[in-house]
């Protein structure tokens, strides 16, 4: 019988333990980032008048400025993304998959304003000359 209760006990100390560590104690995010991706030049050589760049879907991770991977996010096939961040100072690198070249090399240092979504568009290059 002592048993059983010790059993039970512990069972209910786990479930409680688990839905605390479940419990959101974060305060929900309203700040981040949105824009477009863009890689260029897509023309090896470029002609005054015509856009050597576009829009582009890739995996982006985005890194705080002590290395620590934060989050991910992609763009879609326009180019268009939207990640929420605290306000801050961040690194953003395209995944090794995207259609750039040294992908991992092309770091972005943007800051994510305190208030609102801060609007900006990146630049990745190609490669192609």
């Amino acid at each position: 019988m002592r048993t059983i209760i010790k059993r039970n006990i512990g069972i209910f100390l786990m479930i409680f333990l688990v839905l605390s560590a479940c419990e959101n104690n974060k305060e929900e995010i309203t700040t981040g980032l949105e824009g477009i991706v863009y890689r260029g030049p897509i023309n090896p050589v470029e002609m005054e008048g015509q856009v050597n760049d576009a829009p582009f879907s890739a995996l982006f991770r985005v890194y705080n400025l002590k290395n620590k991977l934060i989050t991910s996010f992609s763009s879609n096939a326009a180019g268009e993304f939207m990640v929420m961040l605290a306000p801050g100072n961040y690194k953003i690198i395209p995944d090794n998959s995207a259609p750039i070249m040294g992908a991992e090399f092309q770091i972005k240092e943007v800051t994510v304003n305190a208030v609102g979504i801060t609007n900006i568009n990146l630049y990745f290059d190609t490669g192609i000359r």
